[in-house]
């Protein structure tokens, strides 16, 4: 689609293979390996691909993991670890490129949260308090940023295939595919809209618990989530 491509994570020869991949395609891609917990690694991994790239035009935060934390475990180290990377993460590669935009006055900030952000689920409370976290830290920038040329996206997506849920031992309902999800982002970041969630149905089943009330939503989804 005419972008190049700045890839940042922890394993160079997987980052090799995917900027083989857009290259192949007739794009050019450029990659740096980091880890996204670490701010003074994000900022030089963002800083050396501007340089062989040019600015940032688009920031997709994609890095995150989570995993069961439930409740009556106390699971402190679990839910420690589930916020270096969803939060920090997201934040240091925000910090990295943002204000550089504010200063061109364009640009496109969006991050993958998650349907579990809209309220808290069962037996992942780190993963939904983090994702939680995301949304709301991107409403309020989209604020700031709206008069300044900047766009800000929370995408929000439901349960898709990856080595992230292969571990889930539950009927994971409206499944999709990595590229799917991909491609579903892809067309939806044209837009710049301010929020991207999908599919429809887990969409439309999450906004209804938002306005749940609490005993209802207690009795309904303390019966019915699959991670209990």
């Amino acid at each position: 689609r005419g972008h190049r491509v700045g890839l940042i994570a922890r394993r160079a020869e997987l980052l090799a293979e995917v900027a083989k991949q857009v290259e192949a395609a007739g794009g050019k891609a450029a990659y740096v390996a980091a880890d996204v917990t670490r701010r003074s690694d994000v900022a030089e991994a963002c800083a050396k691909l501007e340089a062989d790239l040019g600015p940032c035009d688009l920031l997709v935060a994609n890095a995150g993991s989570g995993g069961p934390t439930p409740g009556h475990k106390v699971p402190i180290e679990a839910i420690e670890q589930i916020l270096d990377l969803n939060v920090r993460g997201v934040l240091y590669a925000i910090g990295a490129v943002l204000p550089g935009m504010v200063e061109r006055k364009s640009g496109h900030i969006a991050a993958i949260s998650s349907v579990a952000g809209f309220r808290g689920l069962p037996g992942t409370g780190g993963y939904s308090a983090s994702k939680a976290y995301v949304t709301t830290l991107l409403e309020s920038f989209r604020l700031d940023l709206k008069r300044r040329g900047v766009a800000v996206t929370s995408i929000n997506p439901g349960f898709i295939a990856t080595p992230l849920t292969e571990g889930n031992r539950f009927k994971m309902p409206f499944l999709m595919s990595a590229e799917q999800a991909a491609t579903r982002i892809a067309d939806g970041l044209l837009g710049r809209p301010a929020e991207l969630t999908f599919p429809w149905q887990m969409k439309f089943l999450m906004n209804l618990a938002r306005i749940l009330p609490n005993w209802l939503y207690d009795a309904v989804i303390g019966r019915a989530s699959p991670m209990k």
